[in-house]
């Protein structure tokens, strides 16, 4: 029996991972855990032929509904009817398109040495997001996974020239979440994401605290 992880079965079903989690607990979907996760049958997430698969979305697409969902307006640059998309698509709320953001930045997990870890996220290149955006957004979750930070992919290349940094999928203390340099949303000098972007990545979390967190803030959005 193959087995899939939440995130590729959100996608799959054209739903958010918390969509998956919930009907894993409603026990609607047959699922085990493997380590902290849960590993899902994939014979029991293929899309249903009565409903067509989504199109992925763009990461430029993604994060203009993200910019949208904090400040009510897409980005300026972009074609009129693509700003009125956007602001539509976030009207429904992120947990509607929750699965669909996750084409925002490809997810890439490392571990780095302790003095470097500290070093990439205060880099220039890096906004803190996720578990590591918590504490200035007033969200209480000491301790709760590895560090986590945005990266454009040419400040990517730098980091891992200058620190001492390998890829791994076991126990990572980083995670970077890479954004092509031509996608990238971030003004110059941002620090931390926004809110809403904040939320979205502990959505997207292992971890129940994180994902409950986030929950309470999309609530009350």
């Amino acid at each position: 029996m193959g087995l899939v992880g939440v995130r590729e079965a959100a996608g799959r079903l054209g739903v958010s991972p918390r969509r998956v989690r919930q009907m894993i607990a409603d026990r609607r979907l047959p699922a085990r855990r493997v380590g902290r996760a849960w590993a899902i049958d994939e014979h029991a997430v293929k899309p249903s032929a009565r409903r067509p698969a989504h199109r992925p979305w763009k990461p430029a697409s993604a994060w203009a509904v993200l910019a949208a969902a904090d400040s009510g307006q897409a980005p300026p640059q972009m074609p009129a009817h693509e700003r009125h998309r956007a602001r539509e698509r976030a009207a429904e709320g992120l947990y509607a398109v929750a699965g669909r953001l996750s084409e925002r930045a490809e997810r890439r997990c490392f571990y780095a040495h302790p003095a470097d870890l500290v070093r990439i996220l205060e880099d220039p290149g890096a906004v803190r997001a996720g578990p590591s955006a918590a504490a200035d957004h007033g969200i209480d979750l000491v301790g709760i996974g590895p560090e986590e930070a945005y990266v454009s992919e040419s400040s990517l290349a730098r980091i891992v020239a200058a620190c001492h940094i390998e890829e791994r999928s076991e126990r990572p203390n980083l995670v970077l979440r890479v954004v092509a340099d031509a996608d990238w949303p971030f003004p110059q000098g941002a620090e931390v994401v926004p809110l809403v972007v904040a939320a979205v990545d502990l959505l997207e979390s292992d971890d129940e605290r994180a994902r409950r967190a986030a929950e309470q803030i999309l609530d009350g959005r």
